[in-house]
């Protein structure tokens, strides 16, 4: 994450969450915003430009935070999302761009439902995966799919206020039908000799032309990155899906990129997940695990990073890896988690805790999590085990016993949890019979 000190700059200044607040036009809680333009930037997604319904200005932005909405969806009550601020910060407007999944319950109203004149109900600005007031470095700027947006607002602040600062904006999309805002990026490029734009189309179509939308075809990977951008020099800001940030991100700290100059963030606001995962196994950032405590069969023992181990941890179907946000949605859903509750990630992703905790527990759980979140400790982080009922998605009751990981940023405040749920219920259902058992038992003598 970068926590980069704050320039004063009279227009397109970068601000902190807590800044904006206090900054002209600031506000705190929730404001109306009248939706000014919609435009449809691919196949499958649409920006939203946002301008507030008070007709007051807003506080400039940082260039890689995000906009908190409150959607009042028929039917499911208010349900908050958090969407990247996919322009420059400029202090009268505000854009997001929405990738409509197939099953996700507010892109799908947005996309249709939300038109020209509807009025949103959103949060100020947060986050802190941003670009720094005043870079030391050149930027190299990555994103997979609709992870564009904040690389978007970065470039656009680069190119009208940094024009030559040495920037390498890549990007990798399916195809011409799910590359969004190309012809405005190399729009930003043009003239700017600093700024340099490659596209990746992973399966390119037929009517998709090399040079004509997009510049390579296939997969990036961190030998291209060696290749064509300063990886001796440079900040990377990384954005995508999982799996194409695992490896990434995991291939620049193997060609040697330190740590302090690799920054990312998945699909949701807990990007230090890889980083906070093996710290929780006392590993230090870039460590690689500790060793056996001898030689096996005679062979040198194996180093395993600590990507390995996070990756490990994440792809495993044996138990339940859930991350949620400070305010309890969830940003991290592994196939465990799928296999023990029943939801696959596309639906619980973005959900409140609520989908996994039964209606009567409800109360006592969020008072707990405010809790936790507020002081920043948690017992349950130093080993104990916490034994409570969860939901499936079918509605039955199933025991769960699990530990969490607080995640914190360098200032030591709670952004999240990271939690790991293991399935007990047949173990739960033998206990319980062996009790009555015994009771029948006692009750014959």
């Amino acid at each position: 994450m970068v926590n980069a000190p704050q320039a004063q700059e009279p227009q397109g200044a970068v601000q902190s969450g807590g800044e904006a607040g206090s900054a002209p036009g600031g506000w705190s809680g929730w404001r109306g915003f009248v939706v000014e333009r919609r435009v449809r930037e691919s196949d499958t997604i649409v920006s939203f430009h946002l301008r507030p319904a008070d007709g007051g200005p807003v506080p400039p932005h940082r260039p890689g935070q995000y906009l908190t909405l409150l959607a009042e969806v028929p039917g499911k009550g208010g349900l908050k999302r958090t969407y990247t601020v996919s322009c420059a910060p400029h202090g009268e407007s505000y854009r997001i761009s929405v990738k409509r999944e197939p099953e996700g319950t507010v892109s799908r109203w947005l996309h249709d439902t939300v038109s020209e004149g509807t009025v949103l109900k959103v949060a100020p600005p947060a986050g802190e995966f941003v670009l720094p007031a005043e870079p030391e470095r050149p930027v190299v700027l990555v994103s997979g799919g609709v992870g564009l947006t904040p690389m978007v607002s970065m470039l656009e602040h680069i190119a009208h206020h940094q024009p030559g600062l040495e920037t390498h904006y890549v990007h990798v999309t399916t195809d011409g039908s799910t590359h969004a805002m190309g012809e405005h990026v190399r729009g930003l490029a043009e003239g700017r000799p600093n700024i340099a734009v490659t596209t990746f189309y992973s399966r390119p179509r037929p009517q998709d032309v090399p040079g004509q939308g997009f510049d390579e075809a296939g997969r990036l990977g961190p030998d291209w990155l060696r290749a064509h951008t300063p990886m001796a020099e440079a900040d990377y800001f990384l954005c995508g899906p999982i799996p194409f940030l695992r490896d990434l991100v995991s291939g620049l700290a193997e060609a040697g990129v330190p740590a302090g100059r690799i920054h990312y963030e998945f699909f949701g606001s807990m990007d230090r997940l890889l980083e906070a995962w093996p710290e929780a196994l006392d590993l230090a950032p870039g460590a690689a695990a500790p060793a056996a405590a001898g030689p096996r069969g005679g062979s040198e023992p194996a180093a395993i990073s600590r990507h390995d181990i996070a990756e490990a941890l994440l792809n495993a179907q044996s138990d339940a890896v859930v991350v949620s946000d400070r305010e309890g949605f969830i940003v991290l859903w592994n196939p465990g988690a799928e296999r023990i509750f029943g939801f696959t990630e596309a639906e619980a992703m973005g959900q409140s805790l609520d989908i996994i905790i039964p209606e009567g527990l409800r109360g006592r759980h969020w008072e707990g999590y405010r809790e936790t979140v507020a002081t920043g400790q948690s017992r349950y982080g130093a080993g104990d085990l916490l034994s409570v009922p969860g939901l499936h998605k079918d509605g039955h009751r199933i025991s769960l016993e699990f530990t969490i990981v607080l995640l914190k940023d360098g200032a030591g405040v709670v952004t999240g949890m990271a939690s790991v749920l293991r399935d007990v219920t047949a173990h739960f259902e033998q206990m319980k019979s062996l009790r009555k058992k015994v009771a029948e038992l006692e009750g014959r003598g």
